[in-house]
Parts: structure tokens; C-alpha cells; sequence
């Protein structure tokens, strides 16, 4: 019997309602999970595409939905791509190679002749998985064009695929797109769809609970999830991340991407994510590009038709004029076209047949052809001269995609050697190149922004030990935790019709795992924690799953240190709770000569209170005063201990080596708390501000500071 993979179709109420990235997240939970999954578009519209090994063309959001499940991208996973040249019309690509140009109209009335290779695509991978995660286009309400559907209800009826449905409540009116949308579709599609997701959300999804309930009350449609806004760096079809519109103001590298209006390969620039030297900004008016570092023409899918639009509003002048201020100039592909002296299309590639001017900063002639370049290559830098010499013999990787061939006017300088054949073009303070992808080479792209910090006189730090690739993979890991931790996976496994696994873990990882997921979710929250203090702050949020004490812990200078000092140095640990004594790790501590002490509970410590008229926390905070050594007082409950121990200090019977309060309650907390902040410049303290806290809190924190020293050891 052949292998028939499940299926689940994620659908939106609009286009960029966030689809392609929840696809991409539950192909990398399924993955996670340990299921061979695949993703699959029928039909994908976009001006940003990926070269398969093959050399053929496919959509790029199929090929990082691809990489969230651990594959290698395929054109089986989008059949059909259709690439707009102008407005009325569209390059067409069926499984991987160029069909030609078609009318919108043209496209429409022809498409259902595609219909057999998505079925052939759609069956090859069904056989090799266990689930498809099948991504719509635009809404399946849009009633004009239902009758010819080959992308959304027309795609999740051939592939019998249960839908999610997801609306975007950042652009107002989400309960009215789900209804609508819902309400406009026929019986049997409407009952495809099995569940609503809401995405975008900023601020307390609790606000949203009536509307949820009325939701289901008036299309009988269950909402499964609400996604937060994910500031997640996964690269974007067709929307500029928001990371690369940058304008930090500091002393960084100042990289200037000129925004041409038929912008193609933006992910171009992705890889400057990583450098921390370096901030982005894309520019679509003159008077935006001030002074730049240096200014990148990127690709773009109607070379002439940009460069003329370039050209009228004076960006094309002010290139020209930073150029001849020894600003460089960088071109790939389309962009490298327009450097050149002329362009011609001879044969109408992008419409009409002309030659246009280039901006004549490279000695470079470029024709168009109806012949379409599709290849990834590797190579190096040639032995350059001018001001990319730095780039000399750099290894590169990447890929070509155009239709045009450039030819340089004899004796200038090529500025790569791709597989033996020369490539692009680079006099002084300019260089050109056919290859995508370039910055992707970390060693390329860390050399590239280093030339420009000795440029500009700045120091270059080495940025994040990882490259691109690594980096992806990590946005890719927060984007699944995100929404595992937002959306009702235990039905949707029901609904694909799979059993949610339990992930084996051993329990040596279990608590690297969890760290790893703290510091990515702490990331994503846009959370940098102090070096000295991270640790801590991890396990605190490691042992209660509240993200709330990154704010709430308050450290008194140089607190942890001095608090392992005191520990190294064979300080005691003295605890309210038994609770907190029992979660300290006394091996560790032992180690250094220190022991846990909890007087709380002994009986002659509650008979001598009772005797008093005083509290057990005065008298136990007494007792281990008089213990004679260097203590470290780790306070979970009682704000009384806390109280009595500000009392004991101001009359000098006790100086503590160190504090932790972290009593919970409500009553006196607080202002317990704040007693003990008084004392913060006579004794190292680590306080959580406000009500919570916990006996496990404070063991918490004592056993921080014991692995720190550890670690440090």
C-alpha cells in the first residue's frame, strides 16, 4: 500500500495575514515532533525566489518552510510561481522553468491547465511524508475568482485537507474577516475549515475572551489560538523585515539598499542580521539616503522600468554624486545591470523593446535575453583592486537568476571567479555581480563590513559567533516555541488526525532544553540580561515559568559577585523555610566549607517566642546570629524574617554577608522588601520587588550562585 501523507491547509482572510509564517512554524513543530513533513503551495506570486540544487525556480517562502522540516526545497513543493514584470502581467514558472509572460487575464482563463502537474507534484510528496502543510494564497472569499480555484478551498478539496483559518486583528476588523470569510463560503467549505486562528495580537489576549465566544456563536467556528506580533527574523516573501529597516543611530556602518519598485531577492541583505556593526535601511526618496557607508542596488524583476524611475526622482543623481565622493557602490544583479553604460532589450523581455542609458559607473554592456540564467554557483573573489581589495580571494557562494547577459569592455576587472567563469565587474569604488545570496558567506560578509569600519575609522567586533545559517535555524526554533505556546496543538493534532507525541527527552537535557527555550523566548521579547545577573534571572524564570521576574528582581551593585565571594569563601546559607533548605543544593555548597540552617521550625524556637510575646522569625533570625559566622540570609515566606533581620542590623547584632528577599504574600511584602533595599549600599542584596517570590525562589537563587562559582572554577 503506498505511503499517503496527512495534510493541514492553512488559509487567511487576506493576503500577508500571516500564513507563509505559521506554515513555516508548524512544518518546524511537526518536524520537532519527529514526522517527515513537507510544506506546498499549488500556486505562489512572488517577486522574491530560490534556486532548488537543480537550478530550478520556486517561491521562496516554500523554500524556508522547507528548511523549518529539514529539507532540502523542491519545486514539488510549488508547482506553479508567477513572478509580476509589470502590472498587468506576470512571468510564469511551472515546476521550476519559465513558461513565458502572461496577462493576468490570459493567466486566468488558462490556469486550470495546471491543475495536472500540482496533482503529480502534491502526490510525489504526499508519498514521501507523513504530513503536507499546505499554504492558501489571499482568501478563499474572494467569490470572483472561486470558480477556476487551484490555491485555496479548489487546493484543500483535491489534497481532502482540514483548513485553519487565520486573520490579521493588526489591521482592525479580525472578527469581521473570520466571519465574513466564513459566512461567503459554500456548505462543504465551510465545513473544511475546523479552526480559527487570530494573529498579530498586541497586548492582554484575556480582552479578547466575548469576542472569541461570539465568534463561535455566529459561524459555529472555534478560535485555537491567538499569536502574538512575533518580532521573529524569518526571511519574508514579498514585505522588507522590520529588522532591515533600520535607522539606529550610533556610531555603526551605515548600509544604504536602494528600495527600486519592482524589488526582487531582498533577502539579500538578511545576512547583515547578524553583524553587529552594521544596520540597514531601505530608501525610497532622495532625500533619504544622506551619507551612507555604502549604497546597494539589489535585484529587481524590471531592470530599465526602476532604473528610468531612479533616474526621475533624483536617486539615480545623488548615486552619482556619492560615487564621485568615493562612497562604494555595490550592484547584484539587476542593480549590478544599472551600473553599467548601456542595457539593452532587443527582444522585449520586460515589454517594450529599447536600450537605456546606465548610470556608467562600471564599463559594462548588458542584453537582454528570452533565455533565463538559473544556476547556483561558488567561487572567490578575483585579486581585486581599489576599495574591495580586502575582498580578494574571499570564498562566495550564492546563486544566478536573470535574463540578461553583461559583457565588460576589454581590460576591466571582473570581480568574481565562479566555477572558472568571470563574473561582475569593480573599478575603484564600484562593484557589480550576478550572484544572490553573497552576503550568506559569512566569512564575505564580516570581511565586507570590516572594510567599512576601517573606512570609517570605527572598531570592528567580531558579532555573533554563528553564521547566517545558524542564525535561521534559531529564528526558526523561537517561531515554533512561540506558537506551541499560543495555539491548541493537542486539537490540532487531532484535527491533521495524528497523535501528539510526548518529546522523548532524557532528563540530563531536560534542563538544557529548558534554558535554551528561556533564552530564546527572552530574545524574542527583545530581553538583553546583564552578563552577571543572566544566570540567575534564567533559573529564577527557569523554576517558576514567570518572565515577570526579569523586571521584578532587583540586584544591589555588584551583588552576585560579591555574594559568590562570600559563598567561595565558606559563608552559611540561613533559610526561612524547610522548603527552601531542602532545595538548596548542600553538596555544592559543602564544597566550600558551608552548611543550610532553618531554625523556623524547631520547637524550642516557637516556645522561647511564645515566652517573648515575639514572633518564631525574630527569634530564628536571633539564633543564627549568634551562630558566629559569615551568613547569606535567603528569605521565601515570612516578610517578618525580613523585618526582624532590618531591626537586628540597625542594632548591630547582625552583619549578613548577604541577602535574598524574596518572601510572597500580601501582606507586608512589599514594604518588607523595601525595608531591606533601604540597606543596599552596606550589604550585597538580591530582592524580587513586589508580591511574588517563593521558598523555591530563593533556593533558586542560592543555587545559582553555587553554579556560578562552578562555572567560573
Amino acid at each position: 500500500m503506498k505511503r499517503r501523507a496527512k495534510a493541514i491547509m492553512i488559509q487567511g482572510t487576506m493576503s500577508n495575514a500571516g500564513k507563509s509564517l505559521i506554515a513555516a512554524g508548524l512544518c518546524r513543530i511537526l518536524w520537532q515532533d519527529g514526522y517527515e513533513t513537507a510544506p506546498f503551495k499549488s500556486q505562489n506570486m512572488a517577486l522574491n525566489s530560490f534556486i532548488t540544487t537543480e537550478g530550478l525556480e520556486m517561491g521562496r517562502a516554500q523554500a524556508v518552510q522547507a528548511l523549518a522540516c529539514g529539507k532540502e526545497p523542491s519545486v514539488l513543493m510549488n508547482p506553479i510561481l508567477l513572478k509580476p514584470v509589470t502590472d498587468m502581467g506576470s512571468q510564469v514558472i511551472v515546476m521550476g522553468e519559465v513558461q513565458g509572460n502572461q496577462k493576468a487575464m490570459e493567466y486566468f482563463r488558462h490556469k486550470k491547465e495546471y491543475l495536472p502537474e500540482i496533482r503529480k507534484a502534491y502526490d510525489n510528496l504526499a508519498e514521501q511524508n507523513d504530513v503536507i502543510v499546505i499554504e492558501g494564497a489571499g482568501s478563499p472569499a474572494e467569490i470572483n475568482l472561486k470558480q477556476d480555484d487551484i490555491v485555496n478551498m479548489g487546493m484543500a478539496e483535491l489534497a481532502d485537507a482540514p483548513v485553519l483559518l487565520v486573520g490579521d486583528i493588526d489591521r482592525g476588523g479580525v472578527f469581521a474577516q473570520l466571519i465574513g470569510t466564513v459566512q461567503l463560503l459554500e456548505k462543504e467549505e465551510q465545513d473544511r475549515i475546523k479552526g480559527l486562528l487570530i494573529n498579530k495580537f498586541r497586548g492582554d489576549a484575556s480582552l479578547l475572551t466575548p469576542g472569541l465566544k461570539q465568534i463561535y456563536d455566529k459561524c459555529g467556528k472555534e478560535v485555537l489560538g491567538v499569536i502574538p506580533y512575533m518580532d521573529v527574523d524569518i526571511e519574508d516573501e514579498d514585505s522588507l523585515s522590520e529588522k532591515l529597516w533600520q535607522r539606529e543611530k550610533g556610531e555603526k556602518i551605515d548600509i544604504a539598499v536602494i528600495h527600486v519598485g519592482k524589488l526582487s531577492n531582498f533577502t539579500d541583505f538578511q545576512a547583515f542580521a547578524v553583524e553587529e556593526d552594521a544596520t540597514v535601511r531601505y530608501v525610497e526618496k532622495r532625500e533619504e539616503l544622506g551619507n551612507p557607508d555604502v549604497v546597494i542596488l539589489p535585484g529587481s524583476k524590471n531592470t530599465i522600468s526602476d532604473l528610468l524611475a531612479l533616474r526621475e526622482n533624483g536617486i539615480e543623481a545623488a548615486i552619482l554624486r556619492l560615487s564621485e565622493k568615493g562612497t562604494l557602490i555595490f550592484g547584484i544583479c539587476g542593480g549590478y545591470q544599472m551600473l553599467g553604460r548601456t542595457i539593452t532589450d532587443s527582444s522585449g523581455t520586460e515589454g517594450e523593446k529599447r536600450t537605456c542609458r546606465g548610470m556608467g559607473l562600471l564599463p559594462v554592456h548588458t542584453a537582454f535575453a528570452r533565455e533565463k540564467t538559473r544556476t547556483r554557483m561558488e567561487g572567490i573573489c578575483s585579486i581585486l583592486s581599489g576599495e574591495f581589495s580586502d575582498l580578494s580571494q574571499k570564498k562566495v557562494k550564492g546563486y544566478e537568476i536573470h535574463m540578461g547577459e553583461s559583457v565588460r569592455e576589454e581590460g576591466a576587472e571582473p570581480f568574481l571567479i565562479l566555477q572558472g567563469k568571470e563574473d561582475g565587474c569593480v573599478c575603484r569604488n564600484v562593484a557589480g555581480t550576478y550572484l544572490h545570496g553573497i552576503f550568506d558567506e559569512k566569512a564575505f560578509c564580516s570581511t565586507f563590513v570590516r572594510m567599512l569600519c576601517e573606512r570609517k575609522k570605527l572598531p570592528y567586533r567580531e558579532g555573533k559567533k554563528e553564521t547566517y545559517e545558524q542564525y535561521r535555524e534559531r529564528q526558526l526554533d523561537i517561531l515554533a516555541d512561540t506558537l506551541r505556546s499560543c495555539l491548541d496543538m493537542r486539537r490540532i493534532y487531532e484535527i491533521i488526525g495524528l497523535k501528539q507525541p510526548l518529546r522523548e527527552v532524557v532528563p540530563a537535557q531536560i534542563e538544557k532544553e529548558s534554558f535554551a527555550i528561556i533564552g530564546r523566548e527572552l530574545e524574542h521579547r527583545g530581553i538583553c540580561l546583564p552578563a552577571e545577573e543572566e544566570m540567575v534571572t534564567k533559573r529564577v524564570i527557569h523554576t517558576t515559568a514567570d518572565f515577570d521576574y526579569v523586571k521584578n528582581l532587583y540586584y544591589s551593585e555588584g551583588a552576585v559577585e560579591k555574594l559568590r565571594k562570600a559563598l567561595r569563601e565558606g559563608a552559611c546559607i540561613v533559610t526561612d523555610t524547610q522548603m527552601a533548605k531542602a532545595g538548596i543544593n548542600k553538596k555544592a555548597l559543602g564544597k566550600y566549607g558551608g552548611g543550610v540552617y532553618c531554625f523556623m521550625s524547631d520547637e524550642d524556637v516557637a516556645k522561647e517566642a511564645k515566652e517573648r510575646g515575639c514572633t518564631r522569625a525574630f527569634v530564628s533570625m536571633e539564633r543564627a546570629a549568634a551562630l558566629g559566622k559569615p551568613l547569606i540570609f535567603a528569605i521565601g515566606n515570612a516578610p517578618t524574617a525580613l523585618v526582624s533581620l532590618y531591626e537586628l542590623m540597625a542594632k548591630k547584632c547582625v552583619e549578613p554577608a548577604g541577602i535574598i528577599g524574596v518572601p510572597v504574600g500580601f501582606v507586608n511584602v512589599v514594604e518588607a522588601k523595601e525595608l531591606i533595599l533601604e540597606k543596599k549600599e552596606e550589604v550585597p542584596c538580591i530582592v524580587a520587588r513586589g508580591r511574588k517570590g517563593g521558598s523555591n525562589v530563593a533556593a533558586a537563587i542560592c543555587n545559582a550562585l553555587l553554579y556560578g562559582i562552578q562555572e567560573k572554577g
